[in-house]
Order: structure tokens, then sequence, then C-alpha cells
């Protein structure tokens, strides 16, 4: 049986949450190396893995000069938590260069999760000792997807 290496190239994305709707105060940000050839739902299940919540709501990624401007959007329908629709079939690849846009990840259209995405400049070629996607560096107040009220 001859083995077949998949050929990908690495990006490092820095991802960021600009608002905490739980707190309105806490700000958590990771570096992370990913394949360019995982797609944007597998991109969506990464950061929720990264960011330990619950995949139990709608999401969106979209492209612009800050999180309100939607110059670009990839999607007209919005993933939902177990199918990503067309975010399935787009690649990292495909998306970028942004040419001076950013990436943002919306998750949960009730509580507006906003993570803005933003990419190295450079490409760099995976190390067979790592698994990816990965994360090199994370820092920030750990992120709590839902605030546990005592009554």
């Amino acid at each position: 049986m001859e083995i077949i290496e998949a050929k990908f190239d690495l990006y490092t994305l820095n991802i960021c949450n600009i608002w905490d709707p739980v707190e309105d105060k806490n700000f958590w940000e990771a570096t992370i190396e990913i394949p360019d050839i995982l797609s944007l739902f597998g991109f969506h299940l990464f950061i929720q893995k990264i960011v330990s919540f619950d995949n139990d709501h709608l999401f969106d990624f979209y492209a612009g000069r800050n999180d309100k401007n939607r110059k670009v959007i990839f999607s007209e329908d919005s993933g939902t938590p177990y199918e990503g629709g067309k975010y399935e079939d787009t690649l990292l690849k495909d998306i970028y260069p942004l040419n001076g846009l950013k990436l943002y990840y919306l998750f949960d259209y009730g509580d507006n999760w906003i993570f803005e995405i933003r990419k190295s400049r450079k490409k760099t070629k995976p190390n067979q000792d790592n698994t990816y996607p990965r994360v090199v560096s994370d820092n920030g107040v750990k992120l709590i997807q839902y605030k546990n009220y005592d009554f």
C-alpha cells in the first residue's frame, strides 16, 4: 500500500474575541497554525474546540475593514452546528488574500460572539512532528460561553 502525504501550506492566524457578551471585559487571543486546505466549517469546529464552547448555535464568516462592515460574505446561509453548508466547501486558501480586509467569525446570533482573525503574511511548511491545526500560543481571560446564575 502506498502512503500519500497531504500537501498543504500553513497559515499562521491570530484570533481574538473583540467583545465578550457575558462579562463585557474579558478578552482572549490565540496564535494558531492551520492548514490552508481546511474548510471554513473545519475552522469553525477548531475554534469551538479551542475556546471550549458548546457547538450549539448558528455561525458565519465574513470579511470587512471592521466587524460592522461586511464587504465579503462567504455564504448567504448561516452554518449550523453540525452542518456547514457552503462553509464545508470553502477552503481557507480560497479566501486569502483578503486585500486589506480582516476575516471575522460570528458565533451565536443571540450573544454575538465575534472573533477577528488576522493572517500573517508568510506561509510556512508543516513540521511532520506536529499535528495541525494547532494552538501556538494563547493569552487573556478564558472565555465563558454561558454565565452560571445562582437563583
